[in-house]
């Protein structure tokens, strides 16, 4: 008696292969509008992770750090001999200028941040300071402290999808250092 030898002939392996890339095509084509909206989720999943791991390291080396935020990019600042540097110890917290048609959008402590190049003083007096050190590394306006505490802020990623309609996604820091996709109102 001759024993039939079991298996898939190459014909159906390559229809099995054929059919599973039409599927995934399918997919693909379906979630294209999702475009700018993954965009907007990873940018503000990054800037999410890089932060809590530069809280991290603020609580570890027992240094100052810093978030200075522009409306298409932010970077990460350290304190350093008296002055605000940027960290350049780590690829990852490198200066981070976001996509096409991304832009940010600042609340600190409840104020909204007024991101001109001129700044007002608080005792109503103009502040200019022609200091070009200070202009290439301006002073942060979210802090990150050693004892893991930080500025409150609302940090929001702003885009419009392939409709014109505005997309919006936030990230909320409370004084206790604690980073929300959201407004902790919400989590209540």
């Amino acid at each position: 008696m001759r024993m039939r030898q079991r298996g898939f002939t190459l014909l159906e392996v390559m229809l099995v292969v054929l059919l599973m890339g039409l599927m995934a095509a399918a997919v693909t084509l379906a979630m294209g509008n999702g475009g700018q909206q993954q965009a907007l989720s990873r940018e503000v999943q990054r800037f999410m992770a890089t932060t809590e791991a530069l809280q991290d390291e603020a609580v570890l080396s027992g240094g100052f750090f810093g978030i200075v935020v522009d409306k298409q990019k932010y970077h990460y600042v350290m304190l350093k001999d008296g002055k605000w540097q940027p960290v350049e110890q780590d690829n990852l917290l490198a200066a981070r200028e976001l996509p096409e048609g991304i832009e940010t959008d600042l609340e600190v402590e409840g104020l909204p941040l007024e991101q001109d190049e001129q700044q007002q003083s608080w005792f109503d007096e103009p502040f200019i300071d022609d200091d070009p050190q200070k202009k290439k590394f301006p002073e942060p306006q979210i802090m990150l402290l050693p004892s893991g505490e930080m500025t409150g802020f609302k940090l929001r990623f702003i885009t419009l999808d392939d409709n014109g309609q505005q997309l919006e996604k936030l990230v909320s820091g409370d004084a206790l250092g604690r980073i929300v996709l959201g407004e902790f109102d919400e989590l209540s």
